[in-house]
């Protein structure tokens, strides 16, 4: 069984192939399994222990090679991201969920460096640390993050995040003509239609956050035919549709109609129209009221409508929520469904700040700073869809932790922890096994193994 699930991991790291030359990849190989293994900080000499003197089949290299890896070997972070998303993410979706449309979350992150040397750091507001009472700034990368979700049959009201697209945030004083200034959200935009380059048969659902909800993400989204679903300003500047012009009236039709209450407004003087549903939200079936209007918010979307949906908690504990799709044919459930699964792309960043290094790389020249941290993401993407693919029916090969141990019940669905625990766990019995002998590999394998458990404790 263990080399069945080992198997099923080399096949797709294999797929990354076509990115990298033969030696370059066979180092990736190396990196990113000695990644998922390591429980330390993810700094290159700590991963060559990790790999120790032979990983998969293959004699480990100098470590030098390791370092070359990130700053010098020729391979592109976006040919990889596109090749995760064509040979890991989408065989998934369609293995878990077929015929499912591809929903792409977008948002961003601030990665804390230490060093004035870094390249590309600077000081950016810490969005998770701060509140309304302070405001957390600290010296740190921002990096602009897309992953497509998908859903598990197995496990239906998990939302689970892949992460996929990854670009780095720069600031005015470090571009140049190669790469000039480009805002959070005109990233966000390039994300959108890089995915709809790559799927153009798909049916695609994009949601963020509401520092997205700008005419450069919104057109982007349109010239993708993408649904796009975010959060609208409570003062938003709104308009009815335009009536149509009378054939015998002179002058060009109107690109609006009458200005609207604002959301807030509308929230608090409408009394008729609402409905109540339920829907899945946040891991649990809960009960909502919305209003959904048909109007104009011609500072993003220009002449083209939107569906604005007022959205609220009947038990008052929330605050009401205010969202809008570019779709005005999209049923309300789904767009109240589709803005909440944005939360596994928070979870993503979260796994990857606390398991796999997101925060903790030690790279400070600029190609090293562009390719080193997102190895941590698409470390997390291939071991989710690892394990939903293949190791999810092995039952023998995952820890206990999954399906719960002495006086606790079964967990509602495995963490990612689990998913990291079980890959360790079959990478491990593979390399050591009962009849392993005590010759000079059995001692390397020992070592690295020592290395591993004291860099955990």
């Amino acid at each position: 069984m263990d080399a069945h699930l080992v198997a099923a991991w080399e096949g797709l790291c294999q797929a990354l192939a076509p990115v990298f030359s033969r030696p370059v990849f066979g180092t990736f190989v190396h990196v990113l399994t000695g990644w998922v293994l390591c429980r330390s900080r993810p700094a290159v000499t700590n991963l060559v222990r990790t790999v120790g003197d032979q990983l998969l089949g293959q004699a480990a290299k100098h470590w030098t090679t390791y370092q070359k890896f990130f700053y010098r070997a020729n391979w592109s972070l976006e040919d990889l991201s596109r090749q995760v998303l064509l040979q890991v993410v989408l065989p998934t979706l369609d293995a878990c969920a077929p015929g499912a449309q591809v929903e792409l979350k977008i948002d961003d992150s601030t990665c804390a460096r230490h060093g004035r040397h870094v390249a590309f750091a600077g000081y950016f507001k810490d969005a998770s640390a701060s509140n309304t009472l302070k405001t957390v700034v600290h010296w740190a990368h921002n990096w602009v993050l897309g992953c497509i979700t998908l859903r598990c049959s197995r496990w239906p009201r998990w939302v689970i995040g892949l992460p996929v697209w990854f670009a780095l945030y720069r600031k005015a004083p470090d571009c140049d003509r190669a790469h000039p200034f480009q805002t959070r959200q005109q990233l966000a935009a390039q994300i959108i239609r890089q995915t709809r380059d790559l799927l153009p048969r798909r049916a695609l659902q994009v949601a963020v956050d509401g520092q997205y909800a700008t005419r450069a993400v919104v057109q982007a989204a349109r010239e993708a035919d993408a649904d796009l679903v975010s959060r609208l300003r409570s003062d938003a500047a709104l308009y009815a549709l335009p009536a149509r012009k009378p054939p015998h009236r002179r002058g060009r039709q109107a690109k609006k109609g009458r200005r609207l209450p604002t959301p807030q407004q509308m929230a608090a003087r409408r009394r008729k129209g609402w409905r109540t549903l339920e829907v899945r939200a946040y891991g649990k079936v809960v009960r909502r009221q919305v209003l959904a209007v048909v109007c104009l918010w011609y500072h993003v979307s220009r002449e083209r409508p939107i569906k604005l949906l007022i959205v609220r908690d009947p038990t008052g504990r929330q605050k009401d929520d205010y969202l809008f799709c570019t779709e005005p044919r999209v049923p309300d459930a789904q767009i109240l469904e589709g803005f909440a699964a944005r939360w596994p792309i928070e979870e993503c960043i979260r796994e990857a700040k606390q398991l796999g290094g997101f925060e903790q790389v030690q790279g400070w020249c600029p190609r090293t700073v562009e390719r080193q941290a997102p190895l941590a993401l698409i470390g997390q993407t291939l071991v989710k869809a690892w394990y939903l693919r293949y190791a999810v029916a092995a039952e023998a090969a995952q820890p206990a932790s999954v399906h719960g141990g002495p006086g606790r019940r079964d967990k509602a669905h495995p963490s990612y922890l689990d998913m990291l625990a079980t890959l360790r766990y079959a990478l491990w019995r593979h390399r050591i096994t009962p009849n392993s002998t005590l010759g000079a590999r059995m001692h390397g394998f020992l070592e690295t193994l020592r290395f591993t458990l004291c860099a955990a404790a």
